[in-house]
């Protein structure tokens, strides 16, 4: 009898081991099947109202798209007692934050950020010197393989006289990633000759000043093309832009271009205005792209600026405005011109042009915008809205041996002024335009990023408030003390 009593207690026992074992085992598989999930499949919120800690879309772009890691490595010292120094290093650290968890993909990190002080990490130091030849302070170093660049302390910050407006480190940083991640910078041309608007000018209205420091931000390597002195479009056109000419293209000037587009599969982005006889009608029609000469008259409500702009917020599905269309973001055009699919290129399969950019239900074309002092719809003169202003179209390309060429890419835009310096401040202008390069060229990687400006946020109390305030936070412990010395007590009894 008591052998049989010890044998069951001996089992009851191995029975609670193994229940215990069982329920360990389980457990730590819990936290490992959570801690997986967590570190695939996780979010960041920020709960600031201006988004301090969130990356522009443009930044994770980037980063999605680095196919080897980067390295930021800062030499910013942090020294205590220099208030401005530990100001940079709070706004750095949080921007790293966000650049490290954008760089995390498939388990592995492809930004890696280090901070170094040279004068105390010496080992350290000489290591950066032999690899970088970096041996400065008060820089930070984007590297990727050999190519780096160095982002100075002053070009975090925006001041204006000696006052520090705005935080503009991300645009500085993700300008360098873009720097040292391109393996060559694409060169742009832009045509001179018909009075087309320049990259020096500084004239609000026509001048694109803004356009060219925006473009070089971003490893873009840009010069001028004049088809009546050069022989033909330089071998080293990535890209050529024809920003509203004022004058007729000559007829060989077109028919260089024109052979740029079909014997070397050109890309190019044309902004044209109405009312201005731009003579490339012949390139167009290979494009199947139609530039009616009318105006575009939009009354609908949701689609005029109070300074008489127009606000565009019709965008078709594309990757040029997939990300306007995303965040529903509008873009400022002045007065456009249709630009829409000529019907004669259906025939085309090689060809395929598609409709990008539109105004409202209540637009229409206007033939007559150059007598008619009261702009008014006319059936059957005028073209019924919406109106398309921007048209893009692609060509294939082969070989009869069986390699993929990359074809031509050609954009249309029936309006030049959205990328003037007075209107590329518009988010949705330099997105746009920009795109249309990034599309043209076959780079899928964005880029626009606003200064941030510097918050700071002051809570002012009276003393009779700061007494109430601890009074409210000193009840909620002292109720749970009672609450427990409550329960203690009925226990006891």
């Amino acid at each position: 009898m008591q052998r049989s009593r010890f044998n069951e207690f001996r089992i009851a026992r191995r029975f609670r081991v193994f229940n215990r074992s069982a329920q360990i085992l389980l457990g730590l598989s819990l936290i490992i099947a959570l801690n997986f999930l967590a570190a695939k499949y996780f979010g960041r919120i920020d709960l600031t109202e201006s988004g301090t800690y969130t990356l522009a879309p443009e930044s994770k772009a980037y980063i999605r798209e680095l196919d080897e890691p980067i390295e930021i490595i800062v030499t910013i010292p942090n020294d205590p007692e220099v208030p401005e120094l530990v100001q940079i290093h709070q706004h750095l650290r949080k921007l790293f934050r966000e650049y490290e968890a954008a760089g995390m993909r498939d388990g592995q990190s492809y930004v890696n950020i280090e901070f170094v002080d040279i004068y105390r990490q010496r080992k350290r130091a000489q290591e950066l010197a032999n690899a970088y030849k970096l041996t400065e302070e008060n820089i930070i170093l984007v590297a990727m393989g050999e190519r780096t660049r160095k982002v100075r302390q002053a070009e975090l910050f925006e001041v204006e006289g000696e006052q520090i407006r705005g935080f503009r480190g991300e645009k500085a940083i993700t300008s360098a990633v873009i720097d040292v991640a391109s393996k060559k910078a694409d060169k742009i041309y832009f045509l001179v000759g018909h009075g087309e608007m320049r990259l020096d000018d500084v004239d609000a209205l026509r001048g694109l000043s803004q356009l060219e420091n925006f473009l070089r931000e971003r490893n873009y390597s840009l010069a001028t093309l004049d088809l009546a002195v050069d022989p033909d479009v330089p071998a080293d056109a990535d890209l050529i832009v024809v920003p509203s000419p004022q004058a007729s293209l000559l007829p060989e000037e077109v028919e260089k271009l024109r052979r740029y587009m079909s014997d070397r599969n050109g890309r190019m982005v044309v902004l044209i205005d109405p009312g201005r006889r731009h003579g490339m009608d012949e390139l167009f029609y290979d494009w199947g792209v139609l530039a009616d000469d009318y105006s575009v008259i939009d009354d609908g409500p949701d689609y005029r600026a109070q300074g008489g702009d127009l606000i565009i917020r019709r965008f078709a599905e594309h990757p040029i405005t997939n990300l306007l269309v995303e965040y529903q973001i509008t873009a400022l055009f002045g007065m456009p011109r249709p630009v829409r699919t000529d019907p004669a290129s259906l025939n085309d399969e090689r060809l395929k042009v598609e409709q990008i950019v539109g105004t409202s239900e209540l637009s229409w074309g206007e033939r007559d915008y150059r007598t008619q002092n009261v702009m008014q719809f006319d059936p059957g003169r005028d073209l019924k809205g919406p109106i398309s202003i921007a048209t893009v179209s692609t060509r294939s390309a082969g070989s009869e041996l069986g390699i993929n060429i990359p074809g031509g890419r050609f954009v249309v835009f029936g309006n030049s002024d959205f990328i003037t310096n007075n209107r590329l401040r518009a988010f949705g202008n330099r997105t746009l335009f920009f795109n249309s390069i990034n599309w043209a060229l076959s780079r899928n990687s964005l880029l626009n990023i606003a200064t941030r400006p510097l918050e700071s946020y002051q809570i002012v109390m009276s003393q009779q408030d700061l007494k109430r305030m601890l009074l409210y936070f000193a009840l909620m412990p002292a109720g749970t003390a009672l609450l427990g010395l409550f329960v203690f007590l009925l226990r006891r009894r």
